[in-house]
This record gives C-alpha cells, structure tokens and sequence, in this order.
C-alpha cells in the first residue's frame, strides 16, 4: 500500500475518533447526534476504504 494512502486512511480514522469524542462531551443533544452519526460512519467507511485498497491492489 502506498503512504499517501495510508496517511489517508489514518487523517480519516483520526478525524472520526475526534468526531465520536465530541459528540460524547457535546452539551447539545443535536450536535452530539450528529457528531455521533458522522464520526461512526467515518469509521466504517474508512474501515471499508482500506479493505477495499487491500483488495484491489492484491495480485493474483
């Protein structure tokens, strides 16, 4: 895998995490359902983006 690529996958991981925690510490029920709900989907799709990257970049 190549490092941009995986600098990437690590910036969006990163950005979720942070996401989940302020939607943990949010005062506002809106703002931490929203922050909940953008930082869990950050996690999966990044989780399935770097399976994905494995995947296609895998030879036969």
């Amino acid at each position: 895998m190549r490092l941009h690529v995986l600098l990437f996958i690590v910036l969006g991981m990163v950005l979720s995490i942070t996401a989940l925690v302020f939607g943990i510490i949010a005062p506002t029920a809106i703002a931490s359902t929203l922050a909940q709900i953008i930082g869990f989907s950050g996690l999966v799709f990044t989780f399935l983006y770097g399976l994905l990257m494995n995947r296609s970049t895998a030879k036969v």
